[in-house]
């Protein structure tokens, strides 16, 4: 595999490696580049090299990479778009997206391997997932069926040029004057498997909101994610005083959703071989819609 160096900021060569090299860790990267496996413009090179701009790097191909070993199985896949490279699905609520250690079935890779070849970057458990959903939030999702593609994507993700919207609808009347928040967020404290908002420790999360329609003591959200952080809608949300209705997480249950009500709307991104500009779009589900007419929302102004 050869890779071009873009950035105009130096970095590593371990760390550039570790982060194209997915589900590789550091000190395999590391073990790589010791090896002399690893060249740098044809020559080999120290982990700690700082690479430039149009720097090639050569990584070799016949890397012994975990086997899949996960289930596939059967079941409807709602496709958005699929060819060679890409698939893009329109995720159910309630589905995970990749397996755990604690659940190796039923999820949407499951489903996927059932229906289509994944990358082979992500084993054991993620081949070809790129970027999540949580389990409740329906919508959007593209995995990638080749290990370029997929590197690709992951490259596309870091840089942030691929853009996503969702739809959410919260608990009361959101100002109107505010259509962006940005607060850093991290690990709770005393809970670590939530996010809190952590001023002075936490990382970066940028969210630019709009609002489609208010009725009664909710209202229905456009919201764009300007960076990628875990749970970073759901929590910017609840600390504006406004938590997505039906979470019980970061809010509260509702009886009017049995899950939170956050839908991947939409999804932007080049394709990783025509390099065509490639928009696609997830019809919202049925509980959600049922949401916004028990609200007296008018869909057609979403």
């Amino acid at each position: 595999m050869r890779l071009v160096y873009q950035d105009d900021v130096s970095e590593r060569l371990d760390k550039f490696v570790a982060k194209n090299l997915v589900g590789f860790s550091r000190e395999f990267c590391k073990r790589l580049i010791r090896n002399r496996s690893i060249l740098v413009n044809k020559k080999p090179a120290e982990a700690s090299l700082k690479l430039h701009k149009n720097d090639v790097i050569d990584i070799p191909d016949l890397i012994e990479k975990p086997q899949c070993y996960l289930e596939a199985e059967k079941g409807d896949l709602d496709i958005i778009y699929e060819d060679k490279d890409i698939i893009v699905i329109n995720k159910p609520a309630g589905l995970l997206t990749h397996p755990t250690h604690s659940q190796k079935t039923h999820t949407l890779v499951n489903l996927l391997l059932g229906h289509t070849n994944l990358s082979s970057i992500g084993l054991p458990l993620r081949p070809g997932i790129v970027h999540r959903l949580d389990r409740d939030t329906s919508g959007c999702i593209v995995a990638a069926k080749t290990d370029s593609a997929h590197l690709d994507i992951v490259n596309q993700f870091k840089k942030r040029t691929v853009k996503k919207s969702y739809r959410a609808v919260v608990a009361g009347f959101f100002p109107p004057e505010i259509d962006e928040i940005s607060v850093p967020l991290g690990a709770d404290v005393y809970e670590p498997s939530k996010v809190s908002v952590r001023f002075g420790y936490g990382k970066e999360a940028k969210t630019r909101i709009r609002i489609i329609q208010s009725a009664g003591n909710a209202t229905y959200l456009e919201v764009f994610p300007l960076t990628g952080r875990t749970h970073q809608i759901r929590v910017s949300l609840a600390f504006l005083g406004h938590p997505i209705l039906g979470d019980t997480r970061y809010g509260r249950k509702s009886v009017l959703i049995n899950r939170h009500a956050l839908h991947a709307y939409s999804l932007s991104l080049t394709h990783p071989e025509t390099k065509q500009d490639m928009n696609f779009t997830a019809n919202l589900p049925e509980d959600f819609l049922m949401l916004l007419k028990n609200l007296g929302i008018d869909v057609k102004e979403g």
